[in-house]
């Protein structure tokens, strides 16, 4: 798929659409990777009965361009309005890991019609990309991170108090970073369509919830 930015540099995804009338979930990257990085989770989304969309930030893979992490906030949201304009697309939620586990909420928040984000490993402020917005907002959020993963634990009291009850936590032991948390927890990608589709998460022994 070939989207052009608000800036002309023309923005690059994949849509996973094998159902009619659904929601669906756009997956952005984290640092160092492509949109590559989320074919494990595609599956396991679309069996649930989400469309998926995968996209390349600027800089990245096959978009191209020079990086700039607002530019790419701004690109969350060209993708969501193109997406939400898709046939059959209900609404669009997005999950997002480390660099775009902000970009994920806060563009989420910025797109009023998006209606949950799942962060992975979100410190409050990446590159200048903040969320703290989007946490005192009504906006229904997952975060998954390490108690000893250097950003999001310095932050995560702050976040934990700042999103209040709109947030489900899920707490893990040691540093595992971002997409990695899914090899931690073989349930972590089952309570995330959980949570996707506003049902009860539930809490594997592993982890705990705190806040929310």
């Amino acid at each position: 798929m070939e989207v052009p930015a608000a800036d002309g540099l023309i923005l690059r995804g994949t849509l996973y659409a094998p159902h009619g009338d659904a929601p669906a979930v756009m997956l952005i990257h984290q640092l160092y990777t492509t949109q590559s990085s989320w074919a494990f989770l595609v599956e396991p989304l679309t069996e649930a009965g989400f469309n998926v969309l995968t996209i390349d930030l600027r800089g990245y893979g096959r978009t191209r361009g020079r990086i700039n992490w607002q530019a790419a906030l701004t690109d969350v949201q060209t993708w969501a309005r193109w997406l939400d304009d898709q046939p059959g697309i209900q609404s669009v939620s997005m999950l997002g890991s480390s660099m775009g586990s902000v970009l994920a909420v806060e563009g989420c928040y910025l797109y009023d019609p998006c209606p949950r984000a799942v962060a992975l490993s979100p410190a409050m402020n990446y590159y200048s990309v903040s969320i703290e917005d989007a946490l005192a907002g009504d906006l229904p959020v997952m975060i998954a991170y390490a108690d000893r993963d250097r950003y999001p634990a310095r932050d995560m009291d702050e976040i934990v108090e700042i999103a209040g009850d709109d947030l489900t936590l899920f707490t893990y032991s040691g540093r595992t970073h971002g997409i990695d948390l899914f090899a931690l927890d073989e349930t972590l990608g089952a309570s995330v369509v959980s949570f996707l589709k506003g049902e009860a998460v539930a809490q594997p022994a592993e982890s705990v919830e705190t806040g929310g």
